[in-house]
């Protein structure tokens, strides 16, 4: 038990990128408040226990005031923060479990202009995030960060401990950082404390600090109290309250603070007391809501792919040596085709950058306006939807442009070269050689999907356009090399697929629906669960529940067969309740175990609550899920943090279920959102029980509250890809997820192709080792390498002409390390 002997009062403003006004509006107004901030503290001082201090909770807009603003107002920012008056914090913006680790990595190294501008940061903090990727650790300990605040929102989950209290938690590498899990900052205006409402102020903090110190478990004689809410315009008036409070409590003082010295009081005495030490996932409850927007989503995703093949092949070209001229490379505007628009080194690395801010804008926490599921149909809500989808939809231009400019360039680049018509170019943008799927346009209109096989490491492979008309037929099964497979579209899907060189049946028959089925959800007829007849906030781990009735899509035509190229395609259509059609189709390969899964999926809009699912019942008893998330891999349940969600998990791409009897690695291109094990919507599992190895595919819900769609509709495409193994380790899964992250990029190509096949960066053991490269503004490439693995790797790197340079050629990566090398063309 604690006896709280100080307060200390954390004035901020909760950073969203819309919810309260336009993404628009927003935006604009938070670089306009680190202004506000410098007048208020020249105005009011910052001396003295009532002086006026202040955190910026996040560093974007911080950032975007040093790009603008005059010496003078840099040098008064850091005063200030030299002085203590002022935090700049390290976090870019609220962020989701959606972003990737390089979308993480590329907000920490904007923190650079702070350090060129002699700003310290020393803490990251959030608010409403109600959960982090593990990999996240490792992030901020390189960005030098080493503390961290979360505020969560009690709504739709648990906390990992009662707030407020502190931890640390512990990243795969074994690093280390401080977690102080806060209060609900939202607390700061219900409380009355922004407002400087005192009567109502003081009663509530009385209220928190008398639970303080009833607590066994609060080591600390510091209470942390936030002044803050969504959005607020900073003020000065909860300096009102610091000095009403001291004239009524000289007992129990309080005082101003920046969440860093707010820190700096509170860490030391966490490490005079034996708090937790945890491990593993902060698994976001409030993940759901990736489900409310599946089609942007999806556009997201691809758009993040497309700019890392972007990054390798531009790279890849710059180093190669390109050639100015071809007809290939000609400048234009706008193109269905060669030739294509050339950039300067400059604009590649502007355009890059701009991908990166849209995907972080698109994967911050704000999905919509505070009116957006009670007014679904306000222009206020299409208007902010509008702005919010339109962050997906311009990283996704871009990054598109950006790759397709590089394939060109890539294939094209060398000494040399010979011109080839009525192609496929197929790029390589990883590490390793590479056989797997791709589907490409040709003719303008038409996909063809085909097993592109042996394409070299970071390599261009050019392979000609094979026109033949697949052979067709009806039948509910199909075989070849490697596979036997059996639809039942009444059943939804595939009820049987045997694995001919194991013998395995991969399909669990007793699941009651088959691969691929689409599963709607909704709540049983009659339901008088809270969040039905009350309030939909009341979905919620307190009501548990509700009670669900699933349906599950089916038809009673007769299966497509189509074989073509080494591939065979059986393709069945199907309906469900509130989706009227279902096209699935299953691929196999005759060189390869890999299979491959497309559902397309119309949905209708519908405002009831429900969920659309696309079902995998592998049949693996008693298994194991490895899960990939940004910067790292965790065992389900076994490697999370305490009571964070086991309902729904948001992955990166890969999933390995691995059990007794063998094991899948398992992918979703488009969709993050899975279930493990069963349908867990409602279940609010303090462990996870999951006694086989089905994986549900969580594509769309609506059992949301306040800003996220309040209906589910879209007709779109989901895309997956699975490979049965004897077993799975985390390695795999990393490499598994990657690969899915960075596919094969490829294209219809017309053009010269450069005399040197190969691209010549040689990575080894490139089998130990993940690789990603982007060019920069001075004309380097940078290369990042990634140990996913828990041993350490001595990387070599080389080009096999001698005609590149590295600053590092030689790297020791530690058990899930990271560096960093620049290579320059020389010749």
């Amino acid at each position: 038990m604690s006896a709280i002997r100080r307060i200390v009062l954390v004035g901020h403003t909760h950073h969203d990128v819309g919810y309260t006004n336009s993404p628009r509006i927003i935006d604009r107004m938070h670089r306009q408040i680190v202004h506000e901030v410098l007048d208020l503290a020249d105005a009011h001082g910052t001396e003295g226990p009532d002086g006026f201090r202040w955190t910026f909770e996040v560093s974007r807009p911080s950032l975007g005031f040093l790009r603008t603003a005059s010496e003078r107002d840099v040098a008064r920012l850091r005063h200030r923060v030299d002085e203590g008056a002022i935090a700049v914090t390290g976090g870019y913006l609220n962020p989701t479990q959606l972003a990737s680790q390089q979308e993480l990595d590329a907000t920490y190294d904007l923190l650079g202009a702070f350090a060129e501008a002699g700003i310290p940061v020393r803490t990251q903090q959030h608010g409403d995030v109600n959960g982090l990727s593990w990999g996240s650790v490792a992030a901020m300990r390189r960005a030098g960060i080493e503390r961290l605040v979360m505020a969560l929102n009690p709504d739709h989950g648990r906390p990992p401990f009662e707030q407020p209290t502190g931890f640390w938690w512990e990243a795969p590498s074994r690093e280390r950082i401080f977690v102080w899990l806060s209060t609900h900052y939202g607390f700061g205006e219900e409380w009355g404390i922004i407002d400087a409402d005192l009567d109502l102020a003081t009663a509530n903090i009385e209220r928190f600090i008398e639970r303080l110190g009833e607590r066994d478990d609060y080591p600390y004689d510091t209470a942390l109290v936030h002044a803050a809410n969504d959005n607020r315009w900073p003020t000065a008036l909860f300096l009102e309250l610091v000095r009403h409070w001291n004239a009524s409590h000289p007992d129990i003082p309080m005082e101003t603070a920046t969440i860093d010295s707010a820190l700096d009081l509170l860490i030391p005495q966490a490490e005079a007391a034996d708090i937790p030490v945890v491990s593993g996932e902060w698994a976001d409850w409030w993940s759901h809501g990736h489900g409310s927007t599946a089609r942007e989503v999806a556009v997201y995703r691809e758009a993040r792919s497309l700019a890392l093949s972007a990054q390798s092949s531009l790279a890849l070209a710059r180093l190669r040596g390109e050639r100015d001229g071809d007809t290939t490379l000609s400048t234009v505007l706008g193109y269905r085709r060669a030739p294509v628009r050339l950039r300067s080194d400059d604009e590649i690395a502007h355009d890059l950058a701009e991908v990166d801010e849209q995907l972080m804008l698109w994967n911050e926490h704000t999905w919509g306006s505070w009116e957006t599921y009670s007014k679904p149909y306000s222009t206020f809500s299409f208007s902010h939807w509008n702005g919010k989808a339109a962050f997906a939809y311009t990283a996704y231009d871009f990054a598109r442009d950006l790759a397709v400019e590089g394939l060109f360039r890539l294939t094209a680049s060398g000494n040399g070269g010979d011109a080839v018509s009525d192609s496929i170019a197929i790029v390589n943008p990883t590490e390793v050689d590479r056989t797997e799927p791709i589907t490409v346009e040709i003719d303008g209109t038409r996909r063809l999907t085909f097993l592109a096989e042996d394409v070299p490491a970071f390599s261009v492979k050019v392979v000609p356009i094979d026109r033949s008309l697949p052979e067709t037929r009806e039948a509910d099964s199909a075989a070849n090399g490697r596979y036997e497979v059996t639809v039942d579209p009444s059943r939804g899907g595939v009820v049987s697929l045997v694995h001919r060189a194991s013998g395995r049946e991969l399909i669990d028959r007793d699941a009651g629906h088959g691969l691929g089925a689409v599963v709607v959800e909704q709540v049983e007829a009659g339901s008088t669960h809270p969040m039905v007849t009350t309030n939909p906030k009341d979905f919620h781990p307190d009501h548990p529940g509700p009670i669900f009735d699933r349906s599950v899509s089916s038809g009673d035509g007769s299966p497509q067969v189509l074989q073509h190229a080494g591939m065979t395609e059986i393709r069945w259509t199907g309906a469900a309740p509130t989706a009227p059609s279902v096209t699935s189709t299953l691929r196999v390969f005759d060189d390869s175990d890999l299979v491959e899964l497309e559902v397309e999926l119309v949905k209708p809009e519908v405002f009831d609550p429900e969920s659309i699912f696309v079902a995998f019942p592998f049949a693996i008893r008693s298994p194991q899920f490895l899960l990939e998330t940004a910067g790292a891999v965790f065992e389900a349940d076994a490697e999370q943090l305490p009571d964070t969600s086991k309902d729904w998990y948001s992955i990166q791409h890969a999933i390995g279920v691995d059990g007794p009897d063998g094991a899948v690695l398992w992918g979703s291109v488009d969709a993050p959102l899975v279930q493990l094990g069963d349908f867990q919507t409602g279940r609010w599992a303090r462990e996870l029980a999951a006694p086989d190895g089905h994986i549900n595919s969580w594509l769309m819900n609506n059992l949301h509250f306040t800003n996220f769609q309040a209906r589910q509709d879209g007709t779109w495409r989901y895309r997956y890809r699975f490979l049965p193994v004897a077993t799975v380790s985390k390695e795999a899964v990393h490499r598994f997820g990657r690969d899915l992250l960075q596919p094969l990029h490829s294209r219809g190509y017309d053009g010269i192709v450069g005399t040197t096949a190969e691209a010549g960066l040689t990575v080894s053991p490139a089998d130990r080792v993940l690789t990603e490269l982007r060019p920069l503004a001075d004309g380097g490439v940078r290369i990042r390498l990634r140990n996913p693995s828990g041993e350490p790797v001595a990387v070599s790197l080389a080009w096999e002409d001698g005609s590149v340079a590295f600053d590092q050629d030689e790297v020791e990566l530690a058990p899930y390390g990271f560096a960093e090398t620049i290579a320059r063309r020389t010749v």
